[in-house]
């Protein structure tokens, strides 16, 4: 048998076109594509080539660039910034952590919000046997820049098990042992069909053939082996060939279940649901909670963290940088299912239906007649509580808040009779709860301004308020029209007069009159305050005490109260007119103290239309003058 002889050489470059050499006139090089680093395949390559990897990745970047982030000042105020800019901030330092275990930031003030994205394999740490991590250094065009730790550069790594002060390894780098699989296998298919759907073979000349046969042979497999388009044809040859084919078929070398357990394993190594990546690996159910534990145990974690990376920049302008965590969804399911787990172990629903509807800003529910008058009688006892905290004993309580019944006296009553203290003794029964309320109001406003806040918003000022106000005020104008018909003798109905009443008293009240003066004084005390060298909290709590303390919540209470007063006369006047046809006429009364001013003694005993214009009591902050109804003649 005649010794077989290669009969086509190709050069090193075209290693991947072999298909025609003996095994023994291989040269040396022919073997890289095996174990040289001609395969060799790093971070980059796994990211750009390999989909589970480049999808793993922007999956992580893009959850955490989707986060509620806010920047605020320092006092809780919202600052308008760039958010497509921070986002991208954000989505490429999760690509640099995953990548390359680290990513950095230039503090740059020409940059948008301040700061520039630094490649990481541009930067190594300077570290020092005592100090640990003092530095930078930055290559760049054949030149190298030292940077300060956060002053210059602000930094981030992945914890390291082999250094103390420099950065691990990258997601990326963990998985890249599959990544190598799953590339390998998407480069022997590719080369597969480039060769022509031809597997690696070794071509057999029984006896050496002619120049002009070689020639064609060579040419009609160079282009056999040119693509698919030409595969499979055919060349008619004088000389007898034997075919060796090595290597596996494509099925068997691309084992699918392999390629995708390899993925698995990555997606594995990236913290990623397969359930997101793989939409038939489970139901929608499952994918959903499975990327709400992915958001609550993976990106949360890496989303403080990288707030604490920025923080240093945010905080030299007096702002912090931060993730509203309360906004997201994967935490706001959380929060519904502690709730319904609590409501199955104690049989009660932790949040009413209108609770729940309010914390969504909608408008409260009633189903049906039923729950209307549910609603209404609890609006009634509520009524019924304040007038009792304010001096009445329950049986009258319930019945000036329409509630028919005897009921025992409670332990609140008593207790509103013993609970008096020393700043309520100039008070009036009537206006202690009121002052109450707007006392532990005005606490309230205190606290936000004490907690960073540089002004009082409309909306907070009525939110707290408008509580301690409308139904004490309708309960005391309740209390004085049913002293007006005792003496009287005369019964009216006059809950929608005093309904109607005291919601637009209330609304004057806090949002023409006291939010304004409240908002303007605050806003230039603490703007004074800030100017002030070395002032501390204690100072501020004295500037601004005049408008959120007991002081001033005294004076709106009796003010309030008498006005209040006034009005439940004033309704129970206008009820005789329009339920009996009976005319009475109101007649200011002065307080009976010696404190009388000068604008309520000249009013007193005067008649509604000689008042000056004036609506009734109160004459000024502070009045506690009144009103009587007197009988006019009908001759």
């Amino acid at each position: 048998m005649s010794r077989t002889t290669a009969q086509l050489v190709l050069s090193p470059n075209e290693r991947y076109d072999i298909k025609a050499l003996n095994l023994e006139d291989f040269l040396p090089t022919a073997w890289t594509g095996v174990f040289g680093d001609g395969d060799a395949v790093d971070v980059e390559t796994a990211y750009e080539r390999v989909a589970v990897v480049r999808t793993a990745v922007t999956l992580r970047a893009n959850a955490l660039a989707s986060l509620p982030w806010e920047i605020t000042t320092r006092r809780g105020t919202l600052v308008a910034f760039d958010a497509e800019r921070l986002t991208a901030l954000i989505r490429g330092i999760e690509i640099d952590l995953c990548l390359y275990g680290a990513a950095y930031l230039l503090r740059d003030p020409a940059a948008p919000l301040g700061l520039r994205r630094l490649h990481p394999r541009t930067i190594t740490p300077i570290t020092d046997a005592k100090r640990g991590l003092i530095g930078f250094t930055r290559r760049a065009n054949n030149t190298e820049v030292r940077l300060e730790p956060e002053t210059e550069l602000l930094h981030i790594w992945e914890p390291s098990v082999r250094s103390e002060v420099e950065p691990g390894v990258g997601l990326v780098t963990t998985a890249l042992t599959q990544a190598r699989a799953l590339l390998a296998a998407e480069r022997y298919q590719t080369a597969y069909f480039e060769r022509g759907a031809v597997r690696p073979t070794v071509w057999m000349f029984a006896q050496r053939p002619t120049d002009a046969e070689r020639s064609r042979f060579e040419q009609w497999l160079r282009q056999l082996v040119s693509g698919i388009r030409n595969a499979f044809r055919h060349l008619a040859l004088s000389s007898e060939i034997k075919t060796v084919t090595l290597g596996d078929t494509l099925s068997d070398a691309v084992k699918p279940e392999l390629l995708q357990r390899a993925a698995e394993l990555m997606l594995t190594a990236f913290q990623v649901p397969m359930s997101v990546v793989f939409s038939s690996a489970s139901n929608y159910a499952t994918a959903r909670r499975d990327y709400q534990t992915f958001i609550l145990l993976t990106i949360l974690a890496r989303a403080r963290e990288i707030t604490a990376m920025l923080q240093p920049h945010f905080a030299a302008y007096n702002q912090t940088l931060r993730c509203n965590e309360a906004r997201i969804d994967a935490v706001q399911n959380e929060e519904l299912e502690k709730a319904e787990a609590i409501q199955r172990l104690t049989g009660q629903p932790v949040l009413t239906l209108n609770e729940a509807r309010a914390r969504l800003d909608l408008p409260q529910f009633v189903e049906d007649a039923a729950d209307q008058e549910l609603l209404r009688l609890r609006n009634r006892l509520a009524i019924a509580r304040e007038a009792v905290a304010a001096g009445l004993d329950t049986r009258t309580a319930l019945r000036l808040a329409g509630v028919n019944g005897a009921v025992s006296e409670e332990p609140a009553d008593v207790e509103a009779k013993t609970l008096k203290k020393d700043d309520e003794a100039e008070l009036l029964p009537h206006e202690v709860q009121l002052y109450r309320d707007l006392k532990r109001a005005f606490q309230q406003l205190r606290g936000v301004v004490l907690d960073g806040a540089d002004e009082i918003t409309a909306q907070m000022f009525s939110e707290t308020l408008y509580p301690a106000m409308r139904r004490n005020i309708e309960t005391i104008a309740r209390l004085f029209a049913d002293e007006m018909r005792a003496e009287i003798g005369v019964a009216v109905n006059v809950d929608a007069l005093l309904a109607d009443w005291a919601e637009e008293a209330t609304r004057r009240q806090v949002e023409e009159l006291l939010y304004p003066y409240t908002r303007d004084y605050i806003a230039r005390a603490v703007a004074a305050w800030q100017r002030m060298p070395g002032a501390d909290r204690d100072e501020l709590v004295r500037m601004i005490e005049p408008v959120v303390g007991a002081k001033r919540a005294e004076t709106v209470a009796i003010t309030a109260a008498t006005e209040a007063a006034a009005a439940g006369v004033r309704a129970y006047r206008d009820g005789l007119r329009a339920e009996h046809n009976l005319e009475y006429v109101m007649i200011w009364e002065t307080a009976n103290d010696e404190r009388v001013c000068p604008i309520c003694g000249a009013l007193h005993n005067k008649r509604e239309d000689e008042w000056g214009g004036r609506g009734g009591p109160p004459a000024h902050p502070r009045c506690r003058c009144g009103v009587r109804l007197e009988r006019i003649d009908a001759g």
